[in-house]
């Protein structure tokens, strides 16, 4: 019982056990280019600031905002983020598809259903598109874009990582450059030399669907989905692993059942050694005291 007691403290202390601050890699970074409509580096009011997601990539990355696909080939980045882009001109989309032809790594998240919550009216030339503008693009690159689904939802990926999604869609139609993988929602196409990793949500970077405290993005402790694992990880960068997650309440009550089921068989198993070591062998009595002999005179 004093082994289960441990084993069981040892396991709370693993579970509970804080994960280091993530801190920035010295010296040169690679340089990632930022396309988007979202406000990733500047709040509604107008003030610059750095959203959580763009936090954590700068501890990684050299990260540079760009407004233009345009940009991109006199630039030295080789690794672009494109989230829910604004509309691009023929031009703009020529120069992005041939800058990732040639040898260009790219995250894309083309959202079919965008619920970024914002106090700005509509119309207004800040907002993100609703929709995502590159659909002909993707598909053009050999994937469709499936119409979306509603609701928030916890999205398991192949390797136990799980994003919260929002409204997301999902592919359809590979052709032979690209394959679907992550549950449908993630899409990798080769174009050209280059690589391009599109994602049917953007809402995924949404601080609010990854982060419980946005006051400490830098904090793993503090993330309740590996979204930034993620995307770090597409763009090659590598951040701690995160946590193993519960699929579902299902399969919470079913652990749960299964450990108060070990717990009790472990102190049956104990009360039935303990009871075997004080009962007396089987044929055997108790041994009798000894006599003490008389002495001399009674």
């Amino acid at each position: 019982m004093v082994a289960l007691g441990l084993a069981l403290s040892t396991l709370v202390a693993c579970w509970f056990a804080s994960e280091p601050r993530i801190e920035g890699l010295p010296g040169k970074r690679p340089q990632l280019a930022v396309i988007s409509g979202l406000p990733l580096f500047w709040r509604e009011n107008g003030v610059k600031a750095d959203a959580p997601i763009i936090t954590v990539l700068r501890q990684r990355f050299d990260v540079e905002p760009v407004d233009s696909p345009l940009a991109l080939k006199n630039g030295r980045a080789k690794l672009l983020l494109l989230a829910q882009p604004r509309a691009f001109s023929m031009d703009e989309l020529v120069a992005l598809d041939a800058w990732i032809g040639k040898a260009g790594k790219a995250l894309i998240l083309a959202d079919p259903e965008l619920r970024w919550p914002m106090d700005l009216p509509l119309g207004d030339r800040r907002r993100p598109p609703a929709v995502t503008l590159l659909g002909a693009m993707v598909e053009y690159w050999g994937v469709k874009l499936l119409p979306p689904e509603a609701g928030e939802k916890r999205h398991f990926l192949g390797d136990g990582r799980v994003l919260t999604v929002y409204a997301a869609s999902g592919f359809d139609k590979a052709e032979p450059d690209c394959r679907i993988g992550g549950g449908g929602l993630v899409a990798h196409c080769m174009v050209g030399k280059g690589t391009a990793t599109i994602v049917a949500d953007a809402d995924l970077i949404d601080d609010r669907l990854w982060l419980a405290d946005p006051a400490r993005p830098l904090e793993p402790d503090r993330w309740t989905a590996d979204t930034p694992q993620f995307v770090a990880g597409v763009l090659g960068a590598k951040l701690p692993d995160g946590r193993r997650w519960v699929r579902s309440g299902d399969v919470l009550v079913n652990a749960v059942r299964w450990a108060i089921l070990t717990g009790i068989l472990w102190a049956g198993l104990g009360t039935a050694l303990f009871w075997r070591r004080k009962k007396p062998p089987l044929g055997l009595s108790s041994p009798r005291p000894a006599l003490m002999k008389p002495k001399n005179g009674d």
